[in-house]
Formats: structure tokens, sequence, C-alpha cells
């Protein structure tokens, strides 16, 4: 028996799978690397890293080489099939939602977008409290633009659209990140205990 006829031509791991590896990735980090953290931060680390294996469950078909398709021809395809305008899918489904009466469709796939990237807005901030505003939008533009093009060689390697690659998810899932970073920067800054200075003069 040949090996292209029982190796799998595409990865695509379930949830449970996912934070599993990312289970697995986080006991060599902190065997290696994190062994001298808090426990509070290494309970945080181990939520991210298994969130992070989540995320790519969820985000990731990835194409085994035996599935390989590369052509110019599929990649200009794979090119066209871009979604460049923002909220053109989001409208069309908001459109068909509102003719059929059923929003759950709609719900799912532009709430699940928003909120995709919320706990990564809380999780880094609980890790390094130094990561401040300029430093989190940069994060959520980098992550949600980094998954896109990822599903986008994904597709160009298989020669077909594994995922969608959309702008309007860039958008979405950045949104939903910086707004969970503002919510907890502003609780946080409300919770903290303020202590006011005293003047002394001198007679």
């Amino acid at each position: 028996m040949s090996e292209s006829t029982w190796l799998p031509a595409l990865i695509d791991p379930s949830l449970s799978q996912g934070m599993l590896a990312g289970l697995i990735v986080y006991v060599i980090c902190l065997i290696f690397f994190f062994n001298r953290k808090k426990p509070f931060q290494s309970f945080l680390l181990l939520l991210l890293f298994v969130y992070i294996g989540a995320l790519a469950s969820l985000t990731m078909v990835i194409p085994m080489p035996s599935a390989w398709h590369i052509s110019a021809k599929s990649t200009q395809w794979a090119i066209k099939q871009i979604a460049w305008v923002p909220f053109e899918s989001a409208g069309n489904m908001l459109h068909n939602s509102i003719r059929i009466g059923k929003y759950n469709e709609f719900l799912r796939i532009v709430g699940g977008n928003f909120a995709m990237l919320m706990p990564l807005g809380i999780l880094i901030p609980l890790i390094n409290p130094r990561f401040k505003l300029g430093r989190m939008t940069a994060l959520s533009l980098l992550v949600p633009i980094g998954i896109e093009g990822l599903q986008f060689l994904n597709n160009i390697l298989a020669g077909t659209i594994l995922r969608s690659v959309e702008v309007e998810d860039v958008i979405l899932n950045a949104a939903g990140c910086l707004l969970a970073y503002l919510i907890f920067a502003g609780l946080r800054n409300l919770l903290k205990p303020k202590y006011k200075g005293r003047r002394y003069s001198k007679n």
C-alpha cells in the first residue's frame, strides 16, 4: 500500500484536537521556557495556547503535499476569489435573513467573526500589563491579516477554495479584539486603586 492511499489529503482538525495541540505546545514551552513564570501567569499562558489551538482549528484547513495543485491559473483564480469589498457578503446574508425572517446564520457568521479574537484582547494585556493601545491595535490587525493570508496560501496550494478570504473578516476580527481590550482596560483603570499624593508646605 502506497503512502498516498492512507495519508489524509487535508488536515482539518476538530475543535478538541486544536485545543489538545495547543496544550501540548504549552507543556513543551513550559518545560523549556516558562518554568520560572508565576503560577497565575502560567495559567494565563495555558489559556492563551489552548485558545490559539482552538482558533487554528476553526480557521485552518491545511492541504498535504499529496493534495497540492499549484499552477499560475489556480493562483490567479484564488486571487480573484478574494472578497475585497468590506461587508458585501454580510450585507447579502442580512438581506437573505430579513427575507426569510431568520437571523441565526447571520449572527453565527458575522457575530462569530466579531467575537473570535475577543479573548486575545483580554489575555494579552493580562499576561503583559505593559501591552498598551498602540501595540494592541497592531496585534488586532496583524493576527487576522495573518489568518487570512494563511487561508489564501492554502487555497493556492489546494487549487480550490478551502476557506474564503474576505477583507470584512479582518475588520470584524480586529474590531472585536480592540473592543474587548478597551472594555478590559477601562475596567482595569476603574478598579485600580488611586493614591492621592499629599503636598507638605514648609513654614
